[in-house]
């Protein structure tokens, strides 16, 4: 009875389909393309629950999961390299600003899982004596901050 009540259910909602698609595409131009297109969708609905065919989508396989992993892990990396140029970049203003003949060269950042933003070091050139007590006034001193020599 089941199987009865599935064809028909299926039977009318392609005719249905093929109603509506009638009505909106233009009958002159598609006209033997739509029928055939839908003749073939209403002989697969009528004859799927017919025959126990089961129509349904392909399962995602463990390869997907690992693409969005990929690219997350990698969006986040982007993420990471665009805060530590901004955070380089608004250094090395500060220390201009203030006559100070360092660079900042590269900025170790993490990002917190709550979102925050920790600098781990700070790689400088030039005068690092002078960057190096304006860097610990500004970052603090739990940040690491290394002679681009020593760091290489």
């Amino acid at each position: 009875m089941d199987t009865f009540r599935e064809t028909v259910l299926a039977a009318c909602c392609a005719a249905l389909a093929l109603t509506l698609a009638e009505g909106v595409l233009p009958a002159e131009k598609f006209g033997r393309q739509l029928r055939l297109l839908l003749s073939l969708l209403l002989m697969t609905a009528i004859l799927a629950p017919l025959t126990q065919i089961q129509l349904a989508l392909p399962e995602t396989d463990a390869a997907a999961g690992e693409t969005a992993q990929d690219l997350t892990a990698a969006a986040a990396e982007a993420y990471r390299q665009a805060y530590a140029e901004r955070i380089t970049s608004a250094l090395n203003s500060a220390l201009a600003e203030h006559r100070v003949n360092c660079t900042v060269q590269a900025v170790d950042v993490h990002i917190a899982e709550d979102g925050s933003i920790v600098i781990n070091e700070a790689v400088i050139t030039g005068n690092t004596l002078t960057g190096t007590v304006y860097l610990r006034e500004w970052l603090g001193e739990t940040v690491r901050i290394t002679r681009e020599e020593d760091a290489a």
